[in-house]
C-alpha cells in the first residue's frame, strides 16, 4: 500500500470525493509553508506515480528460442588407413 508522510509543516486543507459508476475520484489538497517539505511531498508523490506507471506497463518480451535447436558439431571423419597384418604378401 502506498502513503504519504509529512510533518507539522503541511497541513490538510480540504477533501472532497466524486463518484461515476465503479470509480471514485479523491481531491486532496495540502497547504505547506516549508518549501523543504513541500519537495518531499511531491517527491513522494512522483515515486508513487513512476511505480503506478510501471506496474501497469505490459512485462517485455524475452528473447523467443530459435525455431530449430542449434546444430551440432559432427566428429571428424576416421583416417583412411588400411590394415595390413591379416594381408598374404
Amino acid at each position: 500500500m502506498t502513503g504519504i508522510y509529512f510533518d507539522g509543516a503541511v497541513r490538510l486543507k480540504t477533501y472532497s470525493a466524486v463518484t461515476k459508476g465503479a470509480k471514485a475520484t479523491i481531491k486532496i489538497e495540502l497547504e505547506a509553508t516549508d518549501r523543504y517539505d513541500l519537495a518531499s511531498i511531491l517527491r513522494q508523490l512522483d515515486e508513487i506515480d513512476r511505480d503506478q506507471r510501471e506496474s501497469s506497463m505490459p512485462a517485455p518480451k524475452t528473447s523467443r528460442p530459435p525455431g530449430r535447436k542449434a546444430q551440432l558439431a559432427l566428429p571428424a571423419p576416421r583416417l583412411a588407413l588400411e590394415d595390413h597384418r591379416e594381408r598374404d604378401t
